[in-house]
């Protein structure tokens, strides 16, 4: 890594700048980048989806991540970095406020967003800035990995319960009520959602990496690097999709004439392109969101089969302990096993956390071969892991008491549960957001003058990716929640050194009993371990809701 750094300041002398910023995005500014976009991990040697690196000319470099991977990154990274909470400082706001007079960020214009860009310019001398013609990590990069294109197929009705002219009229009636003539998409989920398109593009997530243009009037202009098949081809085509290649992209919109729409994660790259832009929500990202009946039909389906395969491996847990030598590293392995055995399965969601003892307490620790324990003794045992089934996609947690648990552990348990039970038998206002169910799933922890540095709950795709917003439960959860949504609800507590606790299940949304209220129907299918709750704790109704979910 030292190497790589020191060869990465060789060329900052061509392009008289002082730092480097380096994120975990690549030009699709996704969560997730296939292995020869990982930049961030060539640099640093991080393992995880959050973080921007910003390298410096000489001296400290800096690193920002979320609270899921500060102690992940305490672990990877060397001496050379200050390590900062992105919940407390944004990297754009510490380049505005330490950035001194004449000193220069060398940034690719790609990989930023136009908002953040907008953000910095506005707040600080644009004069800081120096968008690089080339991104510094490639021209460095020895050893890259080779980029490898997979084949697209299209994503039956039965699965996708609507067709795509549906959904393109979604984003016309989109486009007039905006005054727009087109809408440039640059979120490939939200183009594999709107023509019902799907690929292996990136390891966990069923997509195809593309842009496209959608216009008022006109075919849409799909922007892949892969040669579709002839069955492909004609279903593209019959739906009035026009295949171009990346290295065209950049001529077609620079082209187009009128308002055009993008959204606010759409890279500076792309707007610099444009003549006359607004910047608006991504017309896809509600409807997708909001499941209809037959991806909630095939949600259920999906668990099912999800819930068979990590009780199976529970089950093979419990009757091997002490009988075999057991780690973290060949749990994770044998439950895809399990998986694998489900017809639809297509791959893990995620790769999976699977954490004992203190490794729990690093919220998500990936167990390598260098770095994983031995499942024995008395311990939590935290496994949080998912499933791309064609049905739909899957993301649970269970916490296993390993032996004897401590009373200090059962009581932190039911705190834990007492929240996740308190926001899935929620019935709640139509006006109610994501941040109003994060205050109740957190509400005995803090009692206690305890919490846990993330969102409770995340929303997930339909055979797509396992976190989809608009919608989220956290204190930043500001869109309502809607009939169909499909989210997570997984409240945590994490001792460093000694031990982590979370419990995840998914639910959907639906309008309740009740005129103008919303509840969740539980859609995961694993029970959640008794030996650690303290029934004590819990009320009658949430003695009730365990038992019966059990």
């Amino acid at each position: 890594m030292v190497n790589s750094i020191e060869r990465l300041r060789k060329l900052f002398s061509k392009y008289s700048i002082d730092y480097y910023v380096v994120p975990s995005t690549d030009e699709f500014l996704g969560e997730w980048v296939p292995d020869y976009n990982d930049r961030l991990r060539y640099i640093t040697r991080f393992t995880c989806s959050s973080g921007v690196a910003v390298i410096s000319r000489e001296g400290k470099n800096y690193f920002f991540t979320d609270g899921r991977y500060l102690l992940q990154a305490k672990k990877q990274l060397d001496k050379s970095f200050v390590i900062k909470d992105l919940e407390k400082e944004k990297f754009t706001s510490w380049m505005i406020e330490t950035l001194k007079k004449g000193e220069k960020v060398g940034l690719d214009p790609k990989l930023h967003n136009v908002t953040q860009i907008d953000n910095v310019i506005k707040n600080s001398d644009k004069s800081n800035l120096v968008f690089t013609d080339e991104n510094l990590i490639d021209a460095i990069w020895q050893d890259r990995p080779l980029k490898s294109l997979t084949d697209i197929f299209t994503y039956n009705f039965n699965y996708a319960g609507e067709i795509p002219e549906n959904k393109l009229k979604i984003v016309s009636s989109f486009l007039k009520e905006k005054g727009v003539e087109s809408v440039v998409l640059s979120n490939p989920e939200s183009i594999c959602w709107l023509l019902n398109i799907r690929g292996n593009d990136l390891e966990f997530t069923p997509i195809v990496l593309c842009y496209a243009i959608v216009s008022k009037n006109g075919p849409v202009k799909l922007f892949l690097s892969h040669k579709p098949s002839n069955e492909t081809n004609k279903y593209l085509k019959d739906n009035n999709v026009q295949i171009f290649t990346p290295n065209q992209f950049q001529k077609e919109i620079s082209k187009l004439s009128g308002k055009v729409c993008i959204n606010k994660n759409t890279s500076f790259w792309i707007a610099s392109n444009l003549r006359d832009y607004v910047v608006e929500e991504d017309p896809c990202l509600l409807p997708k969101a909001c499941k209809n009946k037959i991806e909630i039909n095939g949600a259920i389906q999906a668990h099912i089969k999800d819930g068979t395969a990590m009780q199976e491996c529970l089950d093979w847990l419990h009757a091997n302990l002490g009988k075999k030598k057991i780690t973290e590293l060949s749990l994770s392995e044998k439950l895809l096993e399990f998986r694998q055995k489900q017809k639809g399965f297509f791959s893990p969601s995620f790769q999976s956390i699977v954490g004992f003892k203190d490794n729990g307490a690093i919220i998500h620790h990936k167990a390598t071969k260098e770095n994983h324990k031995e499942i024995k003794g008395n311990g939590l045992l935290l496994i949080d892991s998912g499933g791309q089934y064609f049905e739909g996609t899957t993301d649970i947690t269970r916490t296993i008491a390993i032996g004897k648990p401590t009373a200090e552990q059962i009581h932190n348990f039911t705190l834990v549960l007492k929240g996740h039970i308190k926001v899935l038998s929620a019935v709640f206002p139509e006006s109610f957001t994501g941040a109003d169910l994060d205050k109740l799933a957190r509400e005995d922890l803090k009692k206690e003058g305890k919490d846990y540095a993330h969102g409770t709950g995340h929303g997930v795709g339909s055979f797509l990716s396992v976190h989809e917003g608009p919608q989220s439960i956290s204190s930043k959860g500001v869109v309502k929640l809607q009939p169909g949504m499909i989210l997570s609800i997984e409240p945590g507590f994490y001792k460093e050194g000694e031990y982590g606790i979370r419990i995840e299940s998914l639910a959907y949304v639906k309008k309740a009993k009740k005129s103008g209220y919303l509840e969740f129907v539980v859609l995961t299918k694993v029970p959640i371990d008794e030996k650690l709750v303290d029934f004590n704790l819990l009320t009658p109704q949430e003695k009730e809701w365990l038992q019966e979910y059990n």
